[in-house]
């Protein structure tokens, strides 16, 4: 196909796009290029907005954001100033040479509101706000056949990638699955919610029969993903109602990763008996010989 002619029009639709996106995930930037890996450069970015939100129209100069921030070592602040400048996230009140005043970006204050909650739930509220919205939009009148299609094959791409990650989950550590633990929260109301707008969808547009069918088969899967992972998460955590007692697994894990002298540490102060037989091997044959053996099952006649 000949490409489209490049148009002012389409170069300021696509910068509107990029903008909102560097202004949504600024707080996650650790340069203009990368992502954090500190949480408090998480940190420093939500004081900011916080600090902008109490200050009102007055809005904040530089030495006003560093006094909101003054728990935080000078560099890190000064970095995270910059990176938040640089995408957008906080910007001049008017664009003019020597500027004092400085304003937060909306969409970044929103956009780390949707981080946070992503960071406690692992995606659990996201999912049923989604559903819940997506639900109204199928039931509107002026919903196309077409809209209807593109909202089942949205979420038969999410199922169908929740469900991989959980049998992933599943078949990794018992560790990695308890930290990914609140993915398994209301995994009963998700599908009960999914299902609903499968319903309804298939009610108001049998032509997409054959979509349907495929966000079926992929909620299924979602549901059966979520219940092995629980059920492997709770056989981890034995019949003791002892939770200070760890699973064997972690146990495994800690001896096969950790130093010799944090294993040392941790062993410190336990008593171990030499190794020792607690019965004679005589009694313990005779104990074999002389236990009940199950009779044979009968044929049936």
């Amino acid at each position: 196909m000949p490409e489209q002619p490049l148009t002012l029009d389409a170069v300021l639709t696509d910068e509107a796009v990029l903008s909102t996106y560097r202004r949504m995930f600024a707080a996650l930037a650790r340069d203009s290029g990368a992502v954090v890996d500190d949480p408090a450069l998480v940190d420093i970015a939500e004081t900011l907005f916080a600090a902008f939100a109490e200050a009102g129209e007055e809005w904040l100069t530089h030495e006003q954001m560093r006094f909101a921030c003054r728990a935080y070592p000078t560099d890190q602040f000064d970095n995270r100033l910059r990176v938040l400048k640089g995408l957008g996230a906080i910007r001049e009140v008017f664009p003019k040479p020597n500027q004092l005043r400085y304003r937060a970006s909306f969409t970044s204050v929103v956009g780390l509101m949707f981080i946070r909650r992503m960071m406690d739930d692992g995606g659990q509220s996201e999912m049923h706000r989604l559903l819940a919205l997506e639900d109204l939009n199928v039931a509107d009148p002026r919903t196309t056949m077409e809209e209807a299609r593109q909202s089942a094959v949205n979420l038969t791409r999410a199922f169908r990638l929740w469900a991989l990650e959980l049998i992933t989950l599943t078949m990794g550590t018992i560790e990695e699955l308890r930290e990914q633990a609140p993915k398994l929260w209301g995994t009963e109301e998700i599908a009960r919610r999914a299902q609903g707008l499968h319903g309804t969808i298939l009610t108001r547009w049998p032509e997409l029969d054959r979509v349907c069918t495929d966000l079926r088969a992929a909620i299924y899967a979602y549901s059966d993903a979520s219940r092995r992972a629980a059920g492997r998460l709770a056989d981890s955590a034995g019949t003791t109602r002892n939770l200070t007692l760890l699973p064997t697994e972690t146990w495994r894990t800690f001896a096969q990763t950790a130093s010799r002298e944090r294993l040392a540490a941790v062993l410190d102060g336990f008593v171990f008996d030499a190794p020792a037989p607690w019965h004679d091997p005589a009694a313990i044959a005779r104990a074999v010989d002389e236990a009940p053996r199950p009779a044979p099952a009968q044929p049936t006649p």
